[in-house]
């Protein structure tokens, strides 16, 4: 019981939101509001720059088809004119709202905004279905036909028109049938639809790091990604690589490190802050200076991220990032004699990025 309750509840928070949206909209032309556009009205539909993933079209005119019975109020050739426009602006999304009459006058606008494009959609589809309803052609209510005038009645008969006599063995004539009434077909309502699956776009990033922990000390670096950018959610593969260092794990015996090594960053997104989950990869490749030779050895880790993407544009945002990562698997190298180096247990990175969307 409680649970109906609260949908009920929700639907009327919404239907209020609706009603005093599309009151706002049009309350700049109340006298426009009075009369009944003869011939319809017409809808354009405009998505920015940034808004590739929003719902097209006819999913706005399907929420609002299914708020009025199934039936679609937009006509091509309407006298009225609704525009839609929706944009990106930051991290959230903003919808305008303007009617235009026969003459092309504005007659009244209205934003709304949303993080999510799906649910900004939503509720101008529920503004719009309030303001249309009044504009729907009244339909004839189903089973009822239309009362034609009475017949005038037929005139006397004469005695040439008599009817012929019939047989009293003769079976009887069955009574002539009567065209059924024309029942008007019920109008089929269109289902409400669900928020359609959004579409992500491509993001690619490079920035510079530093980096502590994997090798002997600070290291300076380089960091590229690519993945994928829903909403709320991001998937990106990362490549990472550390310039040569010179370290000295022991007296008079100098190496040169350096390391490279992939990740795959899974992240969560709210506004301009992100939190991510990193496993990574790789390799530490070490020289030793008096004889030249090279060796590689492997290295993992897993750990946590944290960030800030601020938006530069609808195409650009400019991210700050910190990692902790614990190092599953650690280099070391151990010299013949003396002491040896080994990865730390826990390393960390600071990076800063520029992003791209397409």
């Amino acid at each position: 019981m409680s649970g109906s309750l609260l949908a009920r509840g929700r639907i009327r928070r919404m239907n209020r939101a609706a009603l005093s949206l599309a009151a706002a909209l049009f309350l700049a032309a109340p006298v426009a509001l009075a009369q009944v556009a003869p011939r319809g009205a017409r809808l354009s539909y405009t998505r920015g720059p940034g808004t590739e993933g929003c719902p097209e079209e006819p999913s706005l005119r399907q929420i609002i088809a299914s708020q009025l019975g199934g039936v679609d109020p937009f006509v091509s050739d309407g006298a009225w004119h609704i525009e839609v426009v929706i944009r990106r602006k930051g991290t959230a999304f903003q919808g305008e709202i303007a009617l235009h009459d026969r003459d092309g006058r504005a007659l009244g606008r209205q934003e709304h905004s949303s993080p999510i494009c799906g649910v900004l959609v939503g509720d101008i589809g529920l503004a719009l279905s309030a303001v249309m309803r009044p504009l729907l052609p009244s339909r004839p209510v189903p089973g009822s036909a239309p009362t034609s005038p009475p017949s005038e009645p037929p005139p006397p008969s004469t005695p040439g028109d008599a009817a012929p006599s019939v047989s009293p063995d003769a079976p009887p004539k069955a009574p002539a049938s009567k065209p059924p009434n024309p029942v008007a077909a019920p109008v089929r309502p269109v289902p409400r639809p669900g928020q359609p699956p959004e579409r992500p776009r491509l993001q690619v990033g490079a920035g510079v790091l530093l980096g502590a922990g994997v090798v002997p000390s600070v290291a300076v670096g380089f960091s590229g990604f690519a993945g994928a950018r829903w909403e709320r959610f991001s998937l990106s593969l990362e490549a990472r690589g550390d310039l040569p260092i010179d370290a000295e794990p022991y007296r008079g015996w100098t190496i040169g490190v350096s390391g490279l090594s992939g990740s795959l960053v899974p992240c969560g997104h709210a506004d301009w802050f992100f939190g991510c989950a990193v496993a990574t990869a790789g390799g530490v490749w070490h020289v030793r200076d008096s004889t030249g030779i090279e060796d590689a050895l492997p290295y993992a880790a897993l750990g946590l991220r944290a960030g800030l993407e601020v938006p530069l544009s609808a195409r650009l945002a400019g991210q700050l990032t910190g990692d902790l990562l614990l190092n599953t698997l650690r280099p070391h190298v151990r010299p013949l004699h003396g002491e040896g180096w080994s990865a730390a247990p826990v390393s960390e990175a600071v990076a800063l990025r520029l992003v791209a969307f397409f």
